[in-house]
């Protein structure tokens, strides 16, 4: 189904397994990045800068750097910059350049949050983002819904498995009474929660076991995409009931053939406002389908012939 002239195809099943509650967003940088928060590259750029830091006599940072490896670059910066006793100065820095700006357009999260809920009206959304953006969105929407983050999110299945869920932890929202997690940022911490202690890996192995996933926001080679996506395509291949993964994303020279190699079925736009105009669309679908539906019709009978 097309929801507008400039949208891609989105697969009819899906549609309607958003709209029974059976898909789980999955949200990333991108879709905070509309409303001025960064990239992480940029945030690596910008936590520098805040600092008073430069990697140009580094080399380790600076080989990460060029490899987009943005989570090894932070790991170095903090440990070479962390005092014995003190809080990280990449933490503090990343807690204010991620606060959330006065009076941002919330549109593309409220799209989403709007995508994210079941027929009984719960949200559902998981995103690897810090920001508090999504529960800003459902604030202003007078949508109720929790947040959780880390080890702290709901099982998958379970009785309290619904709100806003920040995979890699959250950072604190004093508006909304929102105390901070521990962040999932460097190597360090990836490397903790998909391997040593494999918290994050079993998350999502269990998730993929009840909902498909669709990917917005991400590129294909995400730094913060990598240990999740490498353990998703291994457990793939020892796990046949592993539901499908989508990525809704701008199509650049072979991004369709990076996603596929990965195991992640691509819907793919020629830009990103084709891409949140179709999911505001979709959401407005998703709210009342039947009311969509006829006023679509209405709209051809009244047009001129």
């Amino acid at each position: 189904m097309k929801f507008l002239s400039s949208s891609a195809d989105i697969p009819n099943d899906l549609i309607r397994s958003v709209s029974d509650g059976d898909v789980t967003f999955l949200c990333g940088a991108g879709v905070s990045f509309g409303v001025g928060l960064p990239t992480f590259k940029r945030l690596t750029d910008d936590v520098y800068a805040s600092i008073g830091e430069d990697r140009g006599h580094e080399a380790a940072e600076m080989v990460a750097y060029e490899n987009e490896e943005y989570d090894r670059v932070l790991r170095s910066l903090e440990r070479r910059t962390l005092l014995y006793g003190t809080e990280s100065r990449v933490r503090v820095a990343v807690s204010h350049i991620l606060k959330p700006p006065a009076g941002a357009d919330l549109s593309h999260h409220k799209s989403l949050i709007q995508l994210s809920r079941d027929r009984a009206g719960q949200v559902r959304l998981l995103t690897t983002n810090f920001d508090t953006l999504f529960e800003r969105a459902a604030k202003e929407e007078g949508i109720s819904c929790e947040s959780h983050a880390g080890k702290a999110i709901p099982r998958p299945g379970g009785a309290d498995d619904f709100g806003i869920l920040h995979l890699h932890g959250r950072l604190e929202d004093a508006d909304l009474d929102l105390k901070k997690s521990d962040l999932i940022l460097t190597s360090a911490d990836f490397g903790d929660a998909y391997l040593r202690d494999g918290w994050a890996s079993r998350y999502i192995e269990d998730r993929m076991r009840l909902n498909a996933l669709i990917l917005v926001g991400y590129r294909a080679e995400d730094a913060a995409l990598r240990l999740l996506l490498e353990t998703l395509d291994a457990d793939r291949e020892r796990f046949r009931d592993l539901k499908d993964i989508y990525a809704i994303e701008k199509a650049s020279s072979g991004s369709a053939s990076l996603w596929k190699a990965k195991g992640i079925k691509p819907i793919e736009f020629a830009d990103y406002p084709d891409i949140y105009a179709t999911l505001a669309e979709w959401a407005r679908y998703a709210k009342d389908p039947a009311g969509y539906s006829r006023r679509g019709l209405e709209a051809i009978l009244k047009s001129p012939a």
